[in-house]
């Protein structure tokens, strides 16, 4: 018969786990046993989140000032499908229209819009309406 449980605690490693001769006891969730440090390095985990805590907050107001400036403008953007883009911390805004990625210079003007091709340079150019610009699809 193997007795697995030891009634007289003879033999049994102490607890916490000591170093070599000598050395204090280790905890194993805090480090060193020496009390007066662990709670100075609980306080200044503590005082540490609670600092990056206030400068988040701090740092989230300039974004919700711009939110409720742009209220207006972010949701007529928004109604005709433009990228919005917050910068300068929240309280700009810069719109794009995504249609902008579909132009491409006219061919036949070379971008200026005017019709350079017949020698008369006051008359606007008929694929791109005076623009310069056509669809990248009416180039294909």
């Amino acid at each position: 018969m193997i007795n697995i449980t030891n009634f007289t605690c003879q033999d049994n490693p102490p607890w916490p786990p000591a170093g070599p001769a000598g050395e204090p006891a280790v905890d194993l969730v805090w480090g060193p046993a020496e009390p007066a440090r662990r709670i100075g390095g609980r306080v200044a985990d503590i005082a540490g989140l609670a600092a990056a805590v206030l400068l988040s907050w701090l740092a989230y107001i300039p974004r919700r000032l711009g939110d409720h400036v742009f209220t207006w403008n972010d949701t007529e953007a928004f109604w005709r499908g433009w990228q919005i883009t917050k910068v300068r911390g929240g309280l700009g805004r810069r719109y794009r229209d995504p249609d902008f990625d579909t132009l491409a210079a006219c061919p036949q003007c070379q971008g200026e819009g005017m019709n350079a091709m017949d020698g008369r340079a006051d008359t606007p150019c008929a694929p791109c309406l005076g623009t310069g610009r056509v669809s990248t699809e009416e180039v294909s």
